[in-house]
């Protein structure tokens, strides 16, 4: 059995027959049915049901299917990490993150340019926990700065600091003249909230529940760039990480702090487990964590 065994099987189950893999595959079909076959008389057992029309899995098929996956996964990220590590000197770091690290992030990159100027940095924005959990199993990531803790075995989440989640209003909004605002303020308010399946929106609503006020949610957004942007143009208020607006605040918005203990959260650092990463990326973890 081998590695391109392997292949020819998942891609017979994932087309649905042979036609479609062996096109898929560059093979003739009748190749591809003798591959699988002498996969079946190595194990000792059949793997596929074969009709006119269809192949489905026998139930052994589906138990070795699975296995078959994983270990086709992780010879894809063993193959990544052959080539990471043959580049001597270069090469590429992804990092996955969150919008309101923005302003948090820059100073960290500023170090990494200086000490490992030929590194390529790429940023990914990856939100929501199994978005977080695939790129980073799947190497689409080396590293992910989110606000989610992931309670897994083969991935660490190190907390990296707190941030709070502001209201910002358009800075002629009658409530914006009160140098303190109660979430029952906002009860009548227009609100622009971060889509559903974001953090953020969780905490809001969260809040909202616990201080047993309704909320008008007229507007979803999936960037906080286009909510500031709305909520300066006067559309409605709306609650944001503090971090992403930066320590000047522009003249068309106003921030206040609300008194609720969902409205804080934690920025957290994570990454695989026992993974080889080359020294350039290596030191670019050590230096964050170093941040904690």
């Amino acid at each position: 059995m081998d590695i391109k065994q392997l292949r020819y099987f998942v891609a017979v189950v994932k087309e649905g027959g042979f036609s479609g893999a062996a096109t898929k595959l560059h093979l003739s079909q009748p190749s591809l049915s003798k591959a699988i076959r002498t996969l079946e008389g190595q194990i000792g057992f059949q793997l596929l049901d074969r009709t006119t029309k269809r192949v489905d899995l026998t139930e052994s098929g589906r138990v070795f299917y699975e296995r078959a996956l994983h270990i086709l996964s992780e010879m894809d990220i063993f193959e990544k990490e052959v080539n990471e590590v043959k580049v001597a000197g270069s090469g590429e770091v992804r990092l996955g993150m969150i919008e309101s690290v923005k302003n948090w992030i820059p100073n960290v990159l500023k170090w990494y340019r200086e000490e490992y100027p030929d590194m390529h940095v790429v940023l990914k924005e990856v939100l929501g926990r199994n978005d977080i959990e695939k790129a980073l199993r799947d190497y689409a990531v080396h590293i992910c700065l989110t606000n989610e803790f992931i309670d897994e075995p083969d991935i660490v989440t190190a907390p990296l600091y707190k941030e709070k989640l502001v209201l910002v209003l358009n800075a002629a909004h009658p409530l914006a003249s009160r140098a303190y605002i109660e979430l029952g303020h906002l009860a009548d308010e227009p609100f622009i909230i971060t889509s559903r399946g974001f953090q953020t929106r969780v905490n809001i609503n969260e809040a909202f529940k616990e201080a047993g006020v309704s909320m008008d949610i007229c507007y979803d957004a999936d960037r906080f760039e286009t909510i500031l942007t709305l909520v300066e143009a006067g559309i409605g208020v709306s609650i944001i990480p503090r971090n992403y607006i930066g320590e000047v605040v522009p003249e068309t918005l106003a921030i206040r702090e609300l008194d609720s203990p969902s409205l804080e959260r934690t920025v957290y650092l994570a990454y695989v487990k026992n993974r080889y990463r080359p020294p350039a990326i290596e030191a670019l973890l050590q230096r964050m964590l170093a941040n904690i």
